[in-house]
């Protein structure tokens, strides 16, 4: 890597990060599965690569820091005691939307800049809170390095934890180093690179720019992690192990891949606890409906036999799939056992709720359903960042 000339190294690096706002807003990371499994792949290798490289919203955080500095903007730090507390931050926010499902991770969730740029990119629209976090975070940029990434983003706290026990990272050859300190002003994520033999730390984002400023050759490399001889016989096995189950998630997702943004592959269907309700005088067929859930548009199949609802399925969302399978779940079971599209919403995942709601009604009034009311899926987009809404068709808040 050292035998390029730095310059060169962040040309390309930049290249890519640009071909990464290419590649989301062409679909590439939702749309196809394997892409998401190859970069899982790379994480558990290098680090997280697609934090320091491919992350449109960490890019546009860099080249705003970047411009900043064109602009003269004085780089601001923050307290040391007091950046130790914030970097814990994503971390907690993480083990919270992992283990607590409560209206208020919604909230949190909608007021996440890098998703809400994501949807826009996508040719989403967003609400005015999800324009405002995305400005304070872009200009917040111009003079401190990437504040999102270090203290907030909880897809950065995954591959970081991810990439804990990456095999090949950066090495510091303590016999060369001059302490300059060069390598610690660069790191976008405050490392202190030159206290360590490695920079092992969750934080790395493998951007490299510690390497490539570094002014003693071969004092930072990158390579294979050393391991002591004592620990190499359970190192390999380890490293082994860690291969074979990256490949065989690659192999297992490009063949067998469920998502809730992709079509679905398993339909919940039921007998149905009445005689007749919203299907009646409907011709046996398959309908397609459409709604609003909480990330936008989404389009749902309704099977009818019988003059009664036997399936539900959703063929296309970009709802998250954790919330939305949760929806799902409930929605369609109770809209199958009571033959009626306006059911009870699911506490803390009402948007998508509402979305499978109202596009199952859309279903069947476009069959020619007469005994079915439309659902008006009148959850105020405004709202949808913490108030909470009013009305007989909620319960809770996505």
């Amino acid at each position: 890597m050292m035998n390029i000339k730095p310059n060169v190294i962040r040309m390309i690096r930049c290249i890519v990060q640009g071909l990464g706002i290419l590649f989301l807003i062409m679909g590439l990371f939702t749309g196809y599965p394997i892409t998401k499994v190859l970069l899982l792949g790379i994480t558990f290798a290098m680090g997280a690569v697609f934090c320091g490289w491919v992350c449109p919203f960490g890019t546009l955080q860099e080249w705003l820091g970047m411009l900043g500095g064109k602009l003269e903007i004085k780089k601001r730090t923050i307290p040391k005691e007091l950046k130790q507390v914030l970097v814990c931050l994503r971390y907690v926010l993480l083990i919270i939307t992992l283990l607590i499902s409560a209206d208020f991770i919604f909230s949190l969730l909608s007021l996440n800049p890098r998703s809400n740029l994501a949807l826009f990119l996508l040719g989403n629209s967003l609400t005015a809170a999800g324009w405002i976090v995305i400005c304070i975070f872009t200009l917040t940029s111009l003079i401190y390095k990437r504040p999102f990434c270090n203290y907030l983003c909880i897809e950065g706290a995954k591959y970081g934890c991810i990439s804990a026990l990456r095999p090949i990272t950066i090495k510091r050859n303590a016999n060369n180093c001059i302490n300059c300190n060069k390598c610690n002003k660069v790191c976008p994520m405050h490392i202190d690179v030159a206290s360590h033999e490695q920079v092992r730390s969750m934080q790395c984002i493998s951007c490299m720019e510690c390497v490539l400023t570094c002014p003693v050759k071969d004092t930072l490399t990158v390579g294979l992690m050393p391991i002591k001889e004592k620990n190499k016989k359970a190192a390999f096995p380890l490293i082994a192990i860690i291969t074979f189950t990256v490949i065989a998630g690659i192999v297992y997702s490009s063949m067998h891949y469920d998502s809730a943004a992709a079509e679905k592959s398993n339909i919940i269907t039921g007998e149905a606890a009445v005689a007749y309700g919203d299907a009646k005088g409907i011709a046996d067929g398959i309908y397609t409906g459409v709604g609003t859930g909480f990330r936008g548009e989404m389009t749902v199949q309704v099977t009818v036999e019988n003059e009664l609802i036997r399936a539900i399925e959703i063929t296309k969302t970009t709802d998250d799939a954790k919330w939305l399978e949760r929806a799902y779940s409930t929605v369609a079971s109770e809209i199958i056992s009571s033959q009626a599209a306006d059911v009870e919403a699911v506490s803390g995942a009402t948007y998508s709720s509402m979305g499978i709601k109202e596009a199952v009604a859309n279903a069947l009034i476009n069959a020619g359903g007469e005994h079915v009311e439309a659902i008006i899926n009148d959850l105020p987009k405004e709202d949808r960042h913490g108030k909470r809404p009013r009305g007989r068709h909620f319960d809770g808040l996505e």
